[in-house]
């Protein structure tokens, strides 16, 4: 093979590369936001579960007032 081709073939390969390397960063990105949203969601449940437990016993805020509080 001429060194035309074998570099016409390397840039391609390159190139193809490079692709393939933008599609698993994209993919990574993509895991690291589902893996960031589920460690919020684990944390707020770890703060509910402590909350009840310092709570445990005591009687709750109605919703009505809750609402009337927030302005809901």
């Amino acid at each position: 093979m001429s060194t035309a081709v074998l570099k016409s073939k390397s840039a391609l390969i390159n190139h193809v590369s490079a692709q393939e390397i933008d599609k698993q960063i994209r993919r990574g990105k993509a895991v690291l936001r589902e893996l960031k949203a589920t460690l919020e969601d684990l944390e707020d449940r770890r703060e509910l579960a402590a909350a009840r437990k310092r709570n445990g016993g005591k009687a709750g805020t109605p919703l009505r007032q809750a609402a009337k509080e927030l302005g809901l």
